[in-house]
């Protein structure tokens, strides 16, 4: 795959509409994380998710969480008052998505990963990460503390390069290959330095000893996959 155009779609259809959302049993779920978070710092070895560095409290954080479950609501109840049966249904499905892949994040075993992923769209950011989970996925053999701090760093990376005052999106997907914990990356948007880009985003892996690959597209996306 090394050097190669690849043409990869990652998402699946039904999640493109998808909202940052908890349903309270996943408030539960992401309240046991931030419990553990202060043992996630230590081994970490400094590597510090939004809600550390945000000094964010449990109740905190389940407002927050609260407060985008009455909004995708409100979207459902909207649609319902103009009599929109099929985009009611529609929002609704994708309420339901988000929280079953929120619940699979929360219960994979990598407490300092899934806070970073669902805290990140909650302060403002320079793109929108959206995530998709295998249903068959388990790998609670991976290191949450390397892929924690390869997703910081990466996302740190891309805020630098992109060009501001247009739309960006980073797809994650994750799944398992060969037993091992395998994302798979799309990135849409522009960027101030494509080339070099590319180049520190291979750069972040070798630094962890982690092996992956970085694709172009024939378009402006670019793909990355790595294995844990």
């Amino acid at each position: 795959m090394n050097g190669g155009v690849l043409k990869v779609n990652f998402r699946s259809a039904s999640f493109f509409y998808a909202k940052p959302f908890i349903f309270p049993v996943q408030m539960v779920h992401f309240s046991a994380i931030l419990m553990k978070r202060n043992d996630v710092r230590k081994r970490a070895g400094g590597v510090i998710s939004q809600v550390e560095k945000e000094e964010w409290t449990v109740v905190k954080t389940l407002r927050h969480a609260r407060h985008d479950w009455m909004n995708d609501i409100q979207v459902v109840k909207g649609y319902l008052a103009m009599n929109n049966l099929d985009e009611a249904a529609r929002a609704t499905d994708h309420i339901i998505m988000k929280a079953v892949q929120e619940s699979r994040l929360c219960n994979l075993g990598m407490p300092g990963m899934a806070e970073l992923f669902i805290t990140f769209n909650w302060s403002q950011r320079l793109f929108k990460l959206e995530y998709e989970l295998d249903h068959t996925i388990i790998s609670r053999r991976a290191d949450d503390q390397k892929a924690l701090c390869f997703f910081n760093r990466l996302f740190s990376l891309l805020e630098q390069h992109i060009k501001e005052y247009n739309e960006h999106e980073l797809f994650v997907h994750m799944s398992e290959k060969e037993g091992r914990f395998f994302v798979q990356m799309e990135w849409m948007g522009e960027v101030l330095n494509r080339s070099l880009l590319l180049k520190e985003m291979d750069e972040i892996s070798k630094a962890l000893g982690l092996k992956s690959a970085v694709l172009e597209t024939s378009g402006q996306d670019i793909l990355m996959e790595v294995t844990f």
